[in-house]
């Protein structure tokens, strides 16, 4: 058992030994927020710390099943415009106190859920984020040491008084903005067609997946520049050239893409011939572990464009995926939310069959640093469908299906923005 008057001897000592050095940063440095996201397998939750810029350390401590103490070391840390963790079924209560050394918060959990921990700096190296593994009661045991929580009001800073910021939050609040991570507003969306060049994609009887979706990439890039000229319009590729997947990220990043929208076409093999040729319908993927076996072949299948690049393919690990999904945890929500709007256009306004929102870890996606979507746009082995997929008429109407998700998004995107800085 640890001793609890030595452990809190111990962390006083590592602070006031300087167990990591004040930087001497010209800007100060600004906490926004902390968010809270539930993991896409179910598993727990990503805490994210919204930091304008990095400080010099951080710690998180769990004294109990429900609290994480957690401190951000720097001198100049500003908590002005901080906005917390929103109360739910979860998380209970947040509370936030400004150090001498920094900035030290408590955060609450209901009873009865149990996680243990990991940390991680994101790629950016700004936020901190959290990662919080479900788990159960017995496990907790040789997880949380048998200590006292830091009484933090001991070392609040003199100048801000004695009393913790205690946040009431409205559950009813809009939480889009929480769930975004890049830029302030929706200003560049990044259309990639699949495949080309080299790599023809999925064959059909008389079609190559390459050019059809090089043809829809293409009208859903002119109906943006049409009808949403303040939305600026970046190409992957804008004829028939072979560009690697790791290349179409490069792309995506350097013109930094508010979103990512991938287009690719599908193929059913099996040797049933009247199954092989019957199977239909749009899926709409958007980056994480794949949960069924279609999505896994899919997935396998548009993937295996390395073989052009390296001569092999690896796959994405569910670490690599894990890691990627601790990193870019609001970028996932965000790829859900666009991914549900594709799929209500297909479905509802185009009259397309859906097959649904699915995840998969495509490399093309995990190369976007960004909130992306691919979409399968329907069977090429099925010849109802390619007929539909090559004509201009059935072209169009896919084009304008994705075109509206990409609108009617940045429509709730800006609203949500105008809302937070107005409430300012």
């Amino acid at each position: 058992m640890v001793n609890r008057q030595n452990y809190i001897t111990l962390f006083l000592l590592l602070i006031c030994t300087g167990f990591l050095s004040l930087s001497d940063a010209e800007a100060q440095t600004e906490l926004n927020r902390v968010s809270a996201v539930e993991r896409s397998d179910g598993n727990g939750f990503v805490v994210r710390f919204h930091k304008s810029g990095s400080v010099d350390s951080s710690r998180v401590l769990q004294p109990s099943e429900e609290l994480f103490q957690v401190v951000l070391y720097s001198s100049d840390l500003d908590t002005s415009n901080f906005k917390p963790i929103p109360e739910g079924p979860v998380f209970r209560g947040f509370e936030i106190f400004k150090l001498e050394e920094g900035v030290a918060m408590n955060i609450r959990l209901h009873e009865g859920h149990y996680f243990n921990f990991s940390t991680y700096a994101d790629q950016n190296g700004k936020d901190l984020l959290l990662a919080l593994t479900n788990t159960t009661k017995d496990e907790m045991t040789g997880i949380t040491p048998d200590i006292m929580p830091i009484n933090w009001e001991l070392y609040v800073s003199e100048e801000d008084g004695d009393e913790p910021d205690d946040f009431m939050v409205d559950e009813n609040a809009d939480t889009a903005e929480a769930d975004r991570s890049n830029g302030a507003t929706f200003d560049v969306v990044v259309i990639d067609a699949g495949h080309g060049g080299k790599d023809p994609g999925t064959l059909g009887a008389s079609v190559r997946e390459k050019d059809i979706t090089l043809q829809v990439a293409l009208r859903v890039g002119k109906y943006i520049e049409e009808n949403i000229p303040d939305l600026k319009v970046v190409y992957t590729r804008t004829d028939d050239q072979f560009v690697g997947l790791e290349e179409r990220g490069k792309i995506a990043n350097k013109h930094d893409g508010d979103l990512f929208v991938s287009i690719h076409a599908n193929a059913f093999d099996h040797p049933n011939n009247a199954r092989k040729q019957s199977v239909a319908g749009a899926e709409i993927y958007f980056l994480g572990m794949a949960r069924s076996q279609s999505a896994l072949e899919v997935m396998k299948r548009e993937n295996s464009v390395i073989e052009f690049e390296s001569g092999e393919i690896e796959e994405l690990t569910e670490e690599d995926l894990l890691i990627y999904e601790l990193m870019n945890a609001g970028n996932m929500s965000t790829s859900q939310r666009i991914a549900e709007k594709v799929e209500h256009q297909f479905r509802e306004r185009a009259q397309r069959k859906s097959r649904g929102v699915k995840q998969a870890g495509f490399q093309v996606l995990y190369e976007a640093s960004m909130p992306g979507v691919l979409i399968e746009l329907g069977f090429l082995s099925n010849p109802n469908e390619a007929n539909y997929l090559t004509s201009e008429y059935g072209q169009s109407i896919i084009a304008s299906a994705i075109y509206r998700s990409i609108r009617d998004f940045k429509l709730d995107y800006d609203r949500s923005y105008n809302r937070q800085t107005s409430s300012r």
